[in-house]
C-alpha cells in the first residue's frame, strides 16, 4: 500500500490497429485515443510526460502508461463517513481483464517506479472482489447509474451495439447549496463538516501526558483534544514540542483543542483563560476554543487554584449567573486576536446551541458530546450538522474510562458484548477498532486515547475495513440512552449540587 501510495502504478497494453470484436479490451488506438491517424495519435502520446510507447511490427501499438495514481483516501461522499482507502478500477482491472491473443494481464501492471506487483497480492485482491461483487444481467433499455469513486466496476464480454450516455463520479456540487439551520438562518458555508482525517488523540485522565502524546503524533494523530480541566496542558505541550522539534510534524500540521472552563465563563475571564491554555501549551494560538459546558461556576483567581475543577477556595461548587451569549461573544473577539482559529461548543444540547446560533456573529465550527453505542445521540448529531457544525465524539468506546471513577460499571464495557464482538471477528478487528469505525461512519469525530504506544496504532488503524449496514444498525440497536458523564448526576454525588443540564 506504501508503494501504491507513494509511485502509483504504470500499465502496459497493446491495442489494434483495427477493432477486435473477439476480445473485451479488443478497441483500436484511434477509437481509444480519439485520433485519425498516426500522425495525430503519436502528437497526442508525446505530449503526455512519462508515457512510453512502441510500434509493433505487426502495426499494434505497445504503451505503458506514465506513473498514475493507483490507491485514493475516501472521506465523505453525500453526507456518508466513508474514510477508506480504495483501489483505483484500473489496478484490479488490468490485472483482471487485460487478457488476449496481445496481452497478459499478469504483466499488466507494475509499481509506478516499474517495479513488479506481487502477484500473490492482486491475486487475493481479486479473490475478495469475486466473493463480495454484485452481479447484474443486462436486459435492453437498462440504465445503470455507478459513483466511480466509490465502486469499482468491470463488465464480462458483450456483444452488439453498447452506449454509454454518462459517467457518473464525484459528489454533488453542495458548495452553493442553502439550507436554514437550528434558528432558521440561510446558510451556505458547510466546510466545518470536511474533515480530511477523523481520529482525534484526547488527553484526559493520561499516564505520562508527555510522552503519550508525543507518541501519538509519531503513530499519525494530527488532532489532539486538550482541555484546561484535564490538568495536563504542560505535559501535552512539552509532547508537542517534542515532536514538532524532531521534525515528525509542524505546527501548522497539528489541529489542537483545548476548552474554556465553567469557572471562566465572564467575558473579562475568557481572554485569560486562553492565555493561561496558550502558556501552558508553549502555543501562539489553538486551532479549536470550545466552551467546555454550558453551566457558569464562580470565579475562581488563576493564581489561587488552577485548574479549578468544580468548586471554589471553599470547596463547594456553585453556580454563577451569566448571559452565555456574552461569553460567546468573548470568545468572538479572541478569533479576531488570532489567539484560536475556531471556536465552538462543548455538551451543549439542541437548545443551548439554539441559544449560541441566534446570536453569533461567528459561527460555532465544533460541537464535542459523549456518544458511543449505548448513547448514539442521533437527533443531536442530525442537528448540529445540518447547522453546518461539525461534531466529536468523546468516549466513544463506553463507559471503559469511567469504571475506576465509579461512573459506570463492569456491567457497562461494550469490549464485551456479543453484538460487537461478533462483528469484530468478522472484520478481524479489535472490539474498539469496530466501535471507532461505526463513530467515523455516522460522520463524527472520536476522541480516542491511550496510554499504550501500540493501542494508539491500533486505533488509527481504521481506514482498511468498513462496517456494512447490517453492522451499523445492529450496534444502534445497542442505543439505551446511557449517559456516563452526566453533571446532573456526578455534581449532587460528589459536590451537593444539582446541576441537569440535558433534560
Amino acid at each position: 500500500m506504501d508503494k501504491l501510495k507513494t509511485h502509483g502504478a504504470r500499465y502496459k497494453r497493446v491495442l489494434p490497429e483495427e477493432d477486435d470484436k473477439a476480445s473485451p479490451i479488443g478497441r483500436s488506438f484511434y477509437n481509444t485515443y480519439g485520433v485519425k491517424d498516426k500522425i495525430e495519435l503519436e502528437k497526442k502520446l508525446n505530449a503526455i510526460p512519462g508515457l512510453e510507447y512502441e510500434w509493433l511490427p505487426e502495426g499494434s501499438l505497445e504503451v505503458i502508461t506514465e506513473p498514475i495514481p493507483a490507491v485514493k483516501f475516501i472521506d465523505q461522499q453525500h453526507n456518508h463517513g466513508i474514510y477508506q482507502w480504495t483501489f483505483h478500477n484500473s489496478v484490479i482491472a488490468a490485472f483482471l481483464g487485460w487478457e488476449d491473443r496481445r496481452n497478459d494481464r499478469k504483466k499488466a501492471v507494475c509499481f509506478g517506479n516499474n517495479d513488479p506487483m506481487d502477484e500473490e497480492i492482486l491475486d487475493c485482491i481479486a479473490k475478495f472482489m469475486e466473493e463480495n461483487k454484485f452481479s447484474y444481467k443486462w436486459k435492453r433499455g437498462d440504465i445503470f447509474a455507478i459513483n466511480n469513486r466509490l465502486v469499482m466496476h468491470s463488465r464480462n464480454s458483450f456483444t452488439g451495439a453498447r452506449r454509454v450516455f454518462a459517467s457518473m463520479f464525484g459528489d454533488v456540487n453542495v458548495k452553493n447549496e442553502v439550507k436554514r439551520d437550528g434558528v432558521g438562518e440561510l446558510i451556505n458555508d458547510f466546510s466545518a463538516l470536511e474533515v480530511a482525517d477523523p481520529i482525534t488523540f484526547g488527553c484526559w485522565r493520561l499516564e505520562n501526558p508527555e510522552q503519550a502524546v508525543y507518541n501519538a503524533i509519531k503513530s499519525g494523530f494530527r488532532r489532539l483534544d486538550s482541555a484546561c480541566d484535564y490538568g495536563n496542558e504542560i505535559q501535552t505541550g512539552k509532547g508537542i514540542r517534542r515532536a514538532i522539534d524532531e521534525g515528525i510534524c509542524t505546527r501548522k500540521d497539528l489541529y489542537v483543542t483545548t476548552k474554556l472552563w465553567n469557572t471562566y465563563h465572564h467575558p473579562t475571564h475568557v481572554p485569560l483563560a486562553l492565555e493561561r491554555c496558550l502558556n501552558d501549551l508553549g502555543l501562539d494560538y489553538v486551532d479549536e476554543f470550545l466552551i467546555h459546558f454550558p453551566i457558569s461556576l464562580e470565579f475562581v483567581p488563576f493564581e489561587k487554584k488552577y485548574p479549578p475543577e468544580w468548586t471554589n477556595l471553599d470547596g463547594e461548587m456553585l453556580l454563577a449567573k451569566n448571559d452565555i451569549n456574552e461569553t460567546w461573544k468573548a470568545m468572538e473577539d479572541l478569533v479576531d486576536a488570532g489567539k484560536t482559529r475556531f471556536i465552538g461548543l462543548s455538551n451543549f444540547n439542541c437548545q443551548h446551541i439554539r441559544q449560541v446560533l441566534s446570536i453569533a456573529r461567528i459561527r460555532p465550527t465544533s460541537l464535542q458530546i459523549e456518544c458511543h453505542p449505548h448513547l448514539s445521540q442521533e437527533k443531536l448529531i442530525r442537528f448540529a450538522r445540518e447547522s453546518g457544525i461539525r461534531v466529536s465524539a468523546f468516549s466513544p468506546l463506553g463507559g471503559t474510562s469511567y469504571i475506576s471513577i465509579d461512573m459506570a460499571t463492569e456491567k457497562d464495557l461494550l469490549f464485551e458484548n456479543p453484538i460487537i464482538m461478533d462483528i469484530a471477528k468478522k472484520c478481524n478487528k479489535s472490539a474498539a477498532q469496530v466501535m471507532l469505525r461505526w463513530s467515523i461512519q455516522r460522520n463524527t469525530l472520536p476522541i480516542n486515547k491511550s496510554s499504550r504506544e501500540e493501542r494508539v496504532v491500533e486505533n488509527r488503524a481504521l481506514f482498511d475495513f468498513y462496517l456494512t449496514k447490517e453492522d451499523m444498525d445492529f450496534i444502534d440497536g445497542l442505543n439505551k440512552n446511557r449517559r456516563y458523564n452526566d453533571p446532573g448526576v456526578f455534581c449532587e454525588d460528589g459536590m451537593g449540587t444539582f446541576c441537569p443540564i440535558y433534560e
